[in-house]
């Protein structure tokens, strides 16, 4: 963790060139590329699929993900839900218990690495907000249970999951487009995974949701979360930006 923290308040540009070179050719892949930066270059972990968590030995999930400002309110939001992994409908379908899927290794002790996303500056210039270390509270324990029932019952009814059913962990589509949600098995194979019920579903992914997300690093940093209007956030005092 202190190695962790030293990532506060750099920019990419003191933690590796890279996301500046790939920026300029692609912008739309600085937000894939400011994860490598920070695995590969700064962790030194390798690119890789694996069930087990990033840091294997010490069960810790490696989670990069980027804040907005909201210039009109002078607040800092989440910039979108933290997708975890590709859901499995099988094991759904299996387990009763969240706690006994693959997805609770994943989400049993996060690391979590905070940037200000900013389209006005060049990526390399985005700047390291916050770093802590979270693992689920009992309420939030419960929360993800009572998600993971509603999935369960779904899948076991044949009906297509909905990130809408849920409050705190949920799924979204996780296929780069090609799925046809009036005719799914017409999808193109890519696009779709195995279902005990359905046979094929659309591939999608557990997520963290959005407002879920900017709640978890409010109580984690100790900030008050700030509403206003239909907007949550957490001042940029609170981020020490």
């Amino acid at each position: 963790m202190a190695y962790a923290k030293k990532l506060e308040g750099l920019r990419f540009s003191e933690i590796s060139t890279l996301i500046g070179m790939l920026d300029e050719i692609n912008r739309k892949h600085t937000k894939g590329v400011a994860a490598k930066v920070i695995e590969t270059d700064y962790f030194g972990i390798p690119t890789n699929s694996s069930e087990a968590p990033d840091f294997e030995n010490l069960g810790i999930e490696l989670k990069v993900s980027p804040l907005r400002y909201l210039e009109r309110l002078d607040l800092y939001t989440t910039k979108e839900r933290n997708v975890i992994k590709m859901v499995d409908y099988n094991e759904i379908a299996e387990k009763s218990n969240w706690n006994q899927t693959k997805v609770k290794k994943k989400l049993n002790r996060v690391l979590f690495v905070l940037y200000v996303h900013d389209n006005s500056v060049n990526a390399w210039d985005w700047e390291v907000a916050k770093v802590f270390l979270w693992s689920p509270s009992k309420t939030q324990n419960k929360l993800i249970q009572s998600d993971y029932d509603i999935m369960r019952e779904n899948v076991l009814a044949g009906n297509n999951l909905r990130e809408g059913d849920h409050t705190f962990f949920a799924t979204c589509p996780k296929h780069g487009g090609g799925y046809l949600k009036n005719s799914p098995l017409q999808s193109p194979r890519s696009s779709l995974a195995e279902h005990p019920v359905m046979k094929f579903a659309e591939k999608r992914g557990y997520c963290i949701k959005r407002e879920a997300f900017i709640e978890l690093i409010a109580d984690s940093i100790d900030a008050p979360l700030i509403k206003k209007g239909r907007s949550i956030g957490i001042t940029s005092e609170k981020l020490e930006l």
